[in-house]
């Protein structure tokens, strides 16, 4: 009995854990790996040998009362392996790490995400980004979502640029840490460090889209300050390397756009149907890909995202906002109603 309740024990911890993770990375946890078919007890539980911690570990499973004879029937059933799915990478605290990577070798690719998970700016090639950190991706996504203004600039692949500026004051960094390598000196003389190039920076720190988004900025908080409310007003979204991000929104239509501000394609949405619009999709085709000279087999839904269910080789598959393959397990709504229409 106490072999049995241990058992329990250790399954209901697990759950606990994963409820308590549920926003949080799901922390890879020690394998049980000496526990016997005697340890889950007669009867009520079977030793399944890949069962818990994301089908990785063995653990005591409870028999349903219809598959017991046929369990009993057939011990071989008992131990079959299922497919091991280890956790996103994580860290020490249950925050998910600054680099996750998805897809193969060749067609993988490794994104920058902030502590919970999700897409922030940055990627690179998986088999190119061993030495990604996403360092300044992450630290100006966490200065942000405390409100404060940063005008860090990041690399492609999320990592600092050398000459970084904010709030009126430059110095030189350290790419993959972000720590300052001279005294900063004002933004007026940034041009004396070490680290200032002016064929990549210009006479002034902030780019193209930033100054174009600082400017409508100023003019919407005259205008509020005012009492008047322009709707018709662009939108203007940079990403942190200072370019145009991925959309932009004029006369109250978004439009997927490159990284010089120019509309991709016929790919857009009116604002009130833009259903968390990321354009990935619509990127991916006209430039991530291309620039590597590939192409992108998924189909895009009309506001530049991926489609869900996707149609290739004869079967129908699901992807996720990335473009990569989800398991059957993981499939959202609209993948399981297309499968079953498709049945």
């Amino acid at each position: 009995m106490n072999i049995i309740l241990i058992c329990i024990t250790v399954v209901s911890v697990f759950l606990t854990t994963k409820v308590f993770y549920a926003q949080r990375c799901e922390k890879a946890q020690a394998c049980i790996t000496d526990l016997t078919a005697e340890d889950c007890g007669v009867g009520l539980y079977t030793l399944t040998r890949n069962s818990h911690i994301f089908n990785c570990c063995p653990g005591c499973t409870l028999n349903a009362p219809e598959e017991e004879e046929e369990e009993e029937e057939d011990e071989d059933d008992v131990y079959l392996d299922h497919e091991c799915i280890p956790p996103a990478n994580c860290l020490p605290d249950g925050s998910f790490s600054p680099v996750q990577c998805k897809g193969d070798s060749f067609t993988g690719r490794c994104f920058c995400a902030d502590k919970k998970g999700r897409r922030i700016f940055g990627q690179m090639w998986r088999r190119e980004a061993s030495e990604m950190s996403c360092a300044c991706s992450r630290a100006r996504r966490n200065l942000e979502e405390e409100g404060n203004v940063v005008t860090f600039h990041c690399t492609s692949t999320g990592d600092y640029e050398p000459l970084q500026c904010n709030q009126g004051m430059c110095w030189c960094t350290e790419p993959k840490t972000g720590q300052p390598t001279v005294t900063p000196v004002p933004e007026k003389d940034m041009t004396m460090l070490p680290c200032y190039s002016s064929s990549s920076v210009g006479e002034q720190y902030l780019r193209r889209c930033e100054s174009i988004a600082f400017a409508l900025s100023t003019i919407q908080k005259e205008q509020t300050e005012h009492g008047t409310h322009f709707y018709g007003n662009p939108t203007t979204f940079c990403d942190y390397d200072g370019s145009y991000g991925s959309y932009q929104i004029q006369n109250g239509i978004a439009y997927c756009t490159g990284r010089d501000g120019k509309i991709l394609g016929s790919w857009q949405a009116i604002v009130n149907e833009m259903n968390n619009m990321n354009c990935n999709c619509a990127r991916d085709s006209a430039l991530h890909f291309p620039e590597r000279g590939m192409t992108v087999a998924e189909v895009c839904q009309p506001n530049g995202n991926y489609r869900p269910d996707q149609f290739g080789n004869g079967r129908l598959y699901c992807v996720d906002s990335d473009g990569y393959s989800l398991e059957r397990k993981d499939w959202p709504e609209v993948c399981v109603q297309a499968s079953n229409g498709a049945a």
